[in-house]
């Protein structure tokens, strides 16, 4: 399967980031997922959740439109501001941990998404690892690794169904290879990243292969044994309105290796990416530009390579130590002190054929069926919201849930189901529809404040994560 993916979110013009998702905008989504559907995406990129508020509608109505979803944990505002839960913005890089704070800020976000069958997967975070500074952010890559650990762990104990969760980083990184096998390797899916996605603006205008990074890009990754894609894929010159890295993404030598592609981004903004305009800043129907004319043709022409699974070990842990990588593959990873997954309860959701459910936290009953989650519809569907990414992404859920099956050990090896099996990207009538959306909420069993007493078995000795602010090159700083 291929999945065709965009960023699909609003630039915070303010202090309070923007959740393009929240029932609140429903009537935008009512609008923008027909057009983000006759695109030909199969799935959205959203960068911020408010775990406070409703999803509902705008999920039905992507999951009406045959999108999938992929939310962030962290809290980052857009894709260049990352604020992990209210640290200083000043804090030294030194001193970022994962702490009890952090993880509740995701496990927030984990419940409020989680029983919707059309969210594709989590991220931990997108670019913590990276900044004007990257090497001095590198310390973070063993934390990374915990909160992928300790949010499979908490999806467990909660009796979610098994939720992909990954990690996207910058092309523009040293040791990008390096972050890649790290986060990945150890032969313990429990402890490992489920994809690996790149963000990448360098392939502008008649370019090729040869003629930009994607050649080497392509090398240093196709040895993970997770499933990568490009989650951030644009230019924002004229001649990038022409979009022609997507046919080698889809039907050169990256296919067998890249999963899909998701394009930044949906909505027009001053740093001149976007493919549609909008000309109020109310509820509008927006304006198509060149650029969605473009990407709809290159994803119109596009025939989804059908891979069978292959055979593929744990990539080996990194272990060169040198200037740029200093990480010990072989140490334990962070703990958040008084954590104990045995003590926190199962979700409680009571489903009916009508799809309500009883909440301990907040009751919002939905007339959305309820069903399972469709593995075949996921492994095929994927359309990206965010700040505006198109994002191609294949069979993940079912290599995600071909080693779940494989008792989420990889000790010899593992079976990848390649992402451009199922799918004919750029023609989203090819997708079976999306199942009825089965959503499950947040329990009061987990209260988001700031004491670690709102957790059942943790206590307030967490570990310190900071606050990392960093500015894409070649995008607008806010």
């Amino acid at each position: 399967m291929s999945e065709t993916d965009v960023a699909y979110a609003e630039r915070t013009t303010g202090s309070t980031p923007i959740d393009v998702l929240a029932d609140s905008r429903a009537s935008q989504c009512a609008i923008d997922g027909p057009m983000i559907k006759a695109l030909g995406a199969n799935s959205i990129n959203v960068y911020y959740t408010d775990a406070t508020q409703s999803h509902d509608k705008c999920m039905k109505v992507f999951q009406d439109n045959g999108i999938y979803v992929i939310a962030n944990m962290a809290s980052q505002w857009d894709s260049t501001i990352f604020n992990m839960t209210g640290m200083d913005v000043s804090s030294n890089g030194a001193n970022f941990t994962w702490q009890m704070d952090v993880f509740k800020q995701y496990a927030a976000v984990l419940d409020s998404m989680a029983g919707y069958s059309n969210l594709l997967g989590l991220l931990i975070g997108n670019e913590i690892v990276s900044g004007p500074h990257m090497e001095n952010h590198v310390d973070l890559a063993p934390y990374l690794k915990a909160a992928a650990r300790d949010m499979k762990a908490y999806t467990t104990a909660r009796q979610y169904r098994s939720i992909p969760i990954g990690y996207a980083t910058s092309a523009e990184i040293t040791y990008i290879q390096e972050l890649g096998e790290y986060l990945a390797c150890g032969g313990n899916s429990n402890e490992a990243i489920d994809f690996y996605s790149v963000n990448a603006y360098q392939w502008c205008g008649k370019s090729s292969m040869s003629g930009s990074p994607y050649d080497d890009l392509t090398a240093k990754l196709e040895g993970l044994a997770v499933p990568i894609f490009l989650s951030e894929d644009g230019c924002n010159t004229p001649a990038s309105q022409l979009l022609r890295d997507q046919s080698a993404t889809f039907q050169s030598n990256m296919p067998g290796i890249w999963s899909g592609s998701i394009v930044y981004q949906w909505r027009h903004e001053a740093s001149n990416y976007g493919l549609v305009s909008y000309t109020t800043s109310g509820v509008s129907t927006p304006t198509t530009l060149a650029g969605y004319d473009a990407l709809k043709n290159q994803w119109s022409a596009v025939t989804a390579n059908t891979h069978p699974p292959s055979t593929v070990s744990s990539p080996s842990c990194p272990t060169s130590i040198n200037s740029y990588w200093s990480i010990n593959s072989s140490a334990a990873l962070p703990t958040i002190a008084g954590l104990d997954f045995a003590t926190i309860k199962p979700s409680g959701v009571t489903g009916t054929a009508h799809g309500t459910r009883t909440l301990t936290s907040r009751s919002t009953p939905s007339s959305n069926p309820r069903s399972k989650h469709d593995i075949g519809v996921m492994a095929g569907i994927g359309v990206g919201a965010g700040v505006g990414v198109v994002l191609i992404f294949a069979a993940l859920v079912t290599f995600f849930v071909r080693r779940h099956r494989r008792k989420r050990a990889r000790n010899t090896g593992s079976s990848v189901a390649e992402m451009s099996d199922t799918l004919g990207a750029g023609n989203p009538d090819q997708s079976a529809p999306l199942t009825g959306i089965s959503r499950t909420a947040p329990s009061a069993d987990l209260v988001h404040a700031d004491s670690p007493s709102g957790l059942p078995g943790s206590d307030p000795r967490g570990q310190e994560l900071g606050t990392v602010v960093a500015h894409k090159a070649g995008k607008e700083e806010v």
